[in-house]
């Protein structure tokens, strides 16, 4: 898949303000479970991913579901 389809989400970099952009792989996100006895969903982990700032080089790490 090219990268062109998946959402961009841009973030300051905490060290020097530069804009950072990446792509973030789709998914299902959060759903709201219908019951909360039920099972955590595989699906709905916590994944991330690691940017570098192009100005100043801090490694920033985002999260995402």
């Amino acid at each position: 898949m090219s990268q062109s389809h998946q959402p961009r989400v841009t973030i300051g970099c905490p060290t020097c303000d530069a804009p950072l952009s990446r792509a973030i792989p789709r998914g299902p996100g959060l759903q709201p479970a219908s019951d909360r006895q039920a099972p955590s969903r595989p699906n709905q982990r916590l994944n991330g991913l690691e940017a570098e700032c192009h100005e100043c080089g801090h490694t920033v790490e985002l999260y995402y579901y």
